[in-house]
């Protein structure tokens, strides 16, 4: 039997404290329901950014810009197995390579979420103080289905880069980095990388190839970024926290001094 997710819009975020409350308001939905599951979170910036995978967006360089398709994706995932081996020490499989490879900047077909509300209001409103941005977040389907990571490294190049069926599948990743760990994140794998989950709301799926049940949205508009950073630095939610390494300390400190201590800037970026 198909099945389908829809798309249901949030208040708009003015507060930490109010959106927490709404977002747990939308976790508790769940409670009267035998398949309940928690939330992944998604902050996005720009309202334009769209819940595509990086693989699936446009890519700009040099002046010029490019749309991998999929004969380009398989390539460049070749490509940085080869050149990865002096770091890693092995020839990585395609399932394993897609997540290395992800963390380190490639783009793939995998799209990255957190289990921690908090860090996906960050990431909305870190950048861009004069656009406005959005949090995104899917409610679980179930378990059952859900790929492992060890499951998606046994899969061979085929069935990782099928288009058919259509599917978005979530995979609990091996936790490679300290930044995986900090953020709790996870993953979503797209057969369609270039069409943006949003779109797929009302499509069909068949069973066993859609782990989410429901996306939110929430808007932030950009005239709270700063007191909602703010109120994030203040609970401990900084470029540290999130980054914990060097460059993630040598960030927050300097950030972390702007937003207590800086003046309003005329010019907003």
């Amino acid at each position: 039997m198909p099945i389908t997710f829809g798309v249901s819009d949030r208040p708009a975020i003015e507060t930490v404290e109010a959106f927490v409350k709404d977002a747990k308001l939308v976790r508790d939905m769940a409670e009267g329901e035998a398949d309940k599951h928690k939330l992944w979170f998604r902050g996005h910036s720009k309202t334009e950014y769209t819940l595509a995978p990086s693989v699936g967006r446009p890519h700009r360089y040099g002046g010029r810009v490019s749309q991998f398709n999929e004969s380009a994706e398989r390539e460049l995932l070749h490509r940085f197995r080869r050149r990865a081996y002096p770091s890693d020490q092995r020839v990585a499989q395609p399932g394993y390579a897609l997540f290395l490879a992800r963390h380190h900047g490639l783009p793939t077909r995998v799209l990255d979420w957190t289990a921690n509300v908090l860090y996906a209001l960050y990431f909305a409103c870190m950048e861009y103080c004069d656009r406005d941005g959005h949090v995104w977040a899917f409610r679980q389907r179930g378990y059952k289905d859900v790929l492992d990571a060890f499951d998606l490294v046994e899969q061979d190049e085929a069935a990782l880069f099928a288009s058919e069926p259509l599917r978005v599948k979530i995979v609990h990743p091996v936790f490679n980095s300290s930044r995986l760990v900090a953020q709790e994140g996870g993953f979503t794998l797209h057969s369609d990388p270039q069409t943006p989950l949003e779109s797929l709301a009302g499509k069909a799926f068949s069973e066993g190839n859609l782990d989410i049940q429901q996306l939110y949205r929430w808007p932030v508009q950009s005239r709270y970024k700063p007191a909602v950073l703010k109120e994030l630095s203040g609970l401990g939610i900084s470029h540290r926290s999130a980054f914990p390494d060097l460059d993630g300390i040598a960030k927050s400190l300097w950030q972390t001094e702007v937003i207590w201590n800086g003046s309003e800037d005329a010019e907003p970026a």
